[in-house]
């Protein structure tokens, strides 16, 4: 939530870089909370766009701020100072604010190569806390090209120099000053990317760490798969097991079912083709216990289900093969179908007559004018040739 509130705060505060005056005034209203003040601040509408942020900030960064009375305060920054106005009642407040930019603060953003900044950006940057020292560590190490707005973005997300210090020495010393403020934005910490390295991925990019936030791959998820026996799964099949739901205890009930060396890419497969551990028991006990992992995919995707190998079963086919359960549904030969070619007197025909039925249109409206002109006891083989 805190983020959140961050990031709106950040797209209100580039909202508010039209406005183009000497001071920012507008209405403020705030409560106590023990050491900490929720603030909300509203510019007066007559000074160009509507703009307005609500965040908490710590007491005692506020000079002279006295409850339960009328009352005048201050929040003092190198950037400049915000004069706030107005009365208490009780823990509650309201009135008016206005802030006056620091020109000495303004000469020093030109020498670092801003030119002249607005007053909106000047105002952001004293919200947000952003002081020389600050900036004068992020230009030392290798980020004196970066933008205002990325300043700002790295106070509202906490993109110190000793954070960028840390996340150097772990690897990534070109690291870009968007990939730093997505690093905190996901919570990709020292410790997170150190425990990743530990687990085998020493090489990992920053994108894919990012994504492995994203996605919950979280170290004991990474560990807890390599205790099913993938150690060298990679990191995008890492990606692709939590898009896909593959859980260590889905892992664990496929090797039970006798698919314990079965690759990555097949368990990705499992997940996308719903080939569950139920789907598996079913298909086993209707005696397809050695069927392959690829048969099973394949069973999903042409839609060969317990209850039609039932059906197929009962019609006569109790020993036909996976791979001709395939062919039957690939050809559309139904239980329907094979039950209407019985009742035209082929009740032996083989699975692979049914299929070349199907392939050569012999249907039961072929196979009843055929018969009403040759007899009925034409072969099957004659009904194709025809």
């Amino acid at each position: 939530m805190k983020k959140l509130i961050m990031m709106l705060l950040l797209f209100l505060l580039i909202l508010c870089q039209g406005l183009a005056l000497d001071n920012i005034t507008g209405s403020w209203k705030a409560e106590i909370e023990s050491n900490r003040v929720w603030l909300r601040m509203t510019i007066d509408r007559s000074q160009g766009n509507d703009w307005q942020m609500s965040n908490r900030f710590a007491r005692e960064e506020f000079t002279g701020l006295v409850t339960g009375q009328e009352t005048s305060f201050r929040m003092i920054r190198e950037a400049g100072t915000i004069e706030f106005t107005g009365k208490f009642t009780g823990d509650n407040g309201s009135g008016q604010f206005v802030f006056r930019p620091n020109p000495e603060y303004g000469t020093f953003l030109k020498k670092k190569g801003y030119g002249q900044v607005s007053i909106s950006k000047l105002f952001s940057l004293a919200l947000f806390r952003v002081n020389r020292k600050h900036i004068n560590g992020i230009f030392k190490l290798g980020y004196s090209d970066i933008s205002l707005s990325k300043l700002i973005a790295f106070a509202v997300h906490r993109v110190t120099p000793d954070f960028i210090k840390s996340v150097h020495k772990l690897g990534f010393p070109d690291i870009s000053a968007s990939k730093l403020i997505s690093f905190r934005v996901h919570d990709i910490t020292p410790e997170f990317i150190r425990s990743v390295h530990n687990l085998g991925f020493k090489s990992i990019s920053p994108s894919k760490l990012i994504s492995f936030s994203v996605h919950k791959v979280t170290p004991d998820f990474i560990q807890s798969i390599h205790k099913q026996g993938f150690k060298d799964v990679s990191e995008s099949k890492l990606i692709s097991f939590r898009v896909h739901d593959i859980h260590p205890e889905f892992v664990r009930e496929i090797a039970e079912l006798g698919y314990r060396d079965i690759s990555s890419s097949k368990l990705v497969s499992f997940s996308v083709h719903n080939v569950t551990p139920e789907f598996i028991k079913s298909i086993h006990k209707l005696g397809y216990k050695n069927i392959s992992s690829s048969k099973l995919i394949s069973f999903r995707i042409h839609s060969v289900t317990p209850e039609f190998i039932e059906a197929v079963h009962k019609l006569g086919y109790s020993d036909i093969s996976d791979s001709k359960l395939i062919s039957f549904k690939i050809h559309h030969v139904t239980p329907d179908f094979i039950r209407d070619v019985h009742d035209l007197g082929y009740r032996d025909i083989s699975s692979s007559k049914l299929i070349s039925f199907k392939i050569h249109n012999v249907d039961k409206e072929f196979i009843e004018k055929i018969q009403k002109r040759r007899g009925k006891d034409i072969s099957p083989s004659k009904l194709i040739s025809y």
